[in-house]
């Protein structure tokens, strides 16, 4: 049957995709919803490729992490996480750049930390007051950290202009005491994790960014430090030590069947330095016994004792036909 022009003309105007037989779903979108869809015995292999150390971005360097995760199993992780460090600055931007363009272009979802330095020029775990950020008029602390987030919206932006979608995590593990930070509780954390969305998003126009946040393993502090529906996309625990622990997972997974986010484990490490290698296969059976709506979960680096450089059937946890690595 021929279809009447006048019908083609209507088609091509309100619907333009018809004509061109196009998907015009952003990279963003389609990465988010493959994200939402993992669970449930299919579950996402992830691990920090650099934390703030010399770790090299290029994930074919012998100290990247993703490199060696594949050099001792024969596979590479589906999800790979590389760390902006801005207070060592251990590599120039465009170092960091690459080596999230290079993981995409080889079929991995790309993950980004931003180790932001004190704004008040000492160290990163010194203590700081954050209220001059949020000041009218300009001082040194507003200007630091507003020049790190122009120069961190600069790298987004360079990846949005390659089409790369990434899952942004500006403040690893929100409630860590340790770090600059999360010094002044969660109020303050919020307020922060909340200037860096609104800043990149309406004010850089940066569309390209599933945000994602997290908190260490204490009990509570999920949901105490919680930016809100409207800031989070992806909410993660961090579980170091033979316990495998999400003691808010009950709370999280409302959040996944009510308003649609991710929950996953952020940062895990199977067991401590002093215990003896542990069996791998150890998580899968974690999440299918106690928490099968996770979409999966992000193995630390630093030291093989965490992930499956250090541990027993690493090979194995990512050839399980639950695991989703990258083939």
């Amino acid at each position: 049957m021929t279809v009447p022009r006048f019908i083609i003309i209507v088609l091509f105007i309100f619907f333009p995709c018809f004509a061109s037989g196009k998907n015009h779903t952003s990279p963003r979108a389609e990465v988010f919803a493959y994200l939402r869809s993992r669970g449930n015995g299919s579950y996402l292999f992830g691990q920090v490729a650099t934390w703030v150390h010399n770790e090299n971005p290029d994930m074919d360097h012998a100290t990247n992490w993703l490199k060696k995760v594949y050099d001792h199993t024969g596979r590479m992780p589906r999800y790979g996480c590389v760390t902006y460090d801005f207070h060592d600055d251990p590599f120039p931007d465009s170092a960091w750049n690459k080596g999230v363009k290079e993981m995409w272009d080889r079929g991995m979802i790309v993950g980004i930390f931003t180790f932001y330095a004190n704004p008040s020029g000492r160290s990163w775990n010194a203590p700081v007051d954050i209220d001059p950020i949020f000041a009218p008029g300009s001082n040194p602390t507003k200007a630091n950290f507003y020049n790190q987030m122009d120069r961190m919206a600069s790298n987004l932006r360079w990846l949005k202009d390659q089409g790369i979608p990434v899952i942004y995590t500006p403040f690893v593990e929100s409630d860590d005491r340790n770090k600059w930070h999360a010094k002044e509780g969660s109020e303050n954390a919020i307020k922060l994790y909340r200037l860096v969305h609104d800043y990149f998003q309406n004010v850089k126009g940066l569309d390209n960014i599933i945000w994602a946040y997290h908190t260490t393993s204490n009990h509570g502090a999920l949901e105490k430090y919680y930016p809100g529906d409207a800031y989070a996309d992806v909410l993660g625990k961090s579980a170091y030590g033979s316990g495998l622990n999400f003691s808010e997972y009950r709370w999280a997974v409302e959040k996944k069947k009510n308003s649609g986010k991710v929950i996953w484990w952020a940062e895990l490490g199977i067991r401590d330095s002093s215990d003896p290698p542990r069996d791998c296969m150890d998580v899968v059976k974690k999440l299918e016994n106690s928490y099968p709506e996770l979409a999966g979960f992000v193995f630390w680096s630093d030291d093989g004792h965490y992930n499956v450089l250090g541990n027993k059937n690493g090979a194995e946890l990512m050839t399980c036909p639950k695991i989703i690595t990258l083939k």
